[in-house]
């Protein structure tokens, strides 16, 4: 864990004391979760400080890799999954990264970066299936895939989408009950179905 996150740890568990039990139990689950996707053969990587409140569901071959101090908040209603559907897709989330509720399905690379929060979105990376009415049978397989990109500082809200091929910038902010399926640039608010440009953020 940085200095700048074990200072804010230690600040707030001072002022709050009535966390340290949560907090506890959620770090011994985090280990938990180690071994057992460990003794399950799963590809499956976690730095130190890995929390877990809650059920975490993975399924699939691929690699996952949560990096330091990442947070996992699930609840028996919207527990966070992560489904990998190839040997060769990799989901990865950086170090003091949160995960609230998500819905992860990745074919190909999703990737999000350091200190960034996803709450009960759903991110994808494929199309799962194509429009065309001959073909909906085809198979994950056969269906356009693309890289999904997260930046660093990133906060994604409740009930979002994001599509195959989407790159968000570092420091923005998706609102609620959002369609994400264009690049998204640094500092900026956006939301809405389409996707708006709210307000610019300041980087300070």
């Amino acid at each position: 864990m940085s200095d700048r996150a074990q200072n804010h740890a230690v600040e707030r568990l001072k002022a709050e004391p009535h966390l340290f039990l949560p907090a506890l139990t959620a770090w011994c689950r985090g280990w938990w979760y180690k071994l057992k996707f460990r003794l399950l053969l799963r590809d499956f990587k976690a730095g130190p400080m890995f929390r877990v409140y809650g059920p975490l569901v993975l399924s699939g071959p691929g690699k996952v890799r949560f990096g330091r101090n990442c947070l996992i908040i699930s609840n028996a209603i919207k527990p966070v999954c992560i489904r990998t559907l190839s040997p060769k897709a990799e989901f990865s989330l950086g170090d003091s990264g949160g995960l609230n509720g998500t819905s992860i399905q990745c074919a190909d690379r999703i990737s999000i970066g350091e200190n960034s929060n996803i709450a009960d979105a759903y991110i994808t990376d494929s199309a799962a299936h194509s429009i065309a009415a001959d073909r909906r049978t085809e198979t994950i397989r056969d269906a356009q895939r693309s890289e999904v990109v997260i930046g660093n500082n990133v906060w994604v809200s409740v009930n979002v989408t994001i599509l195959h091929g989407v790159h968000i910038g570092n420091n923005s902010v998706i609102g609620a009950c959002s369609l994400v399926r264009e690049n998204v640039p640094n500092n900026v608010f956006m939301a809405g179905n389409p996707l708006e440009l709210l307000r610019e953020i300041d980087e300070q």
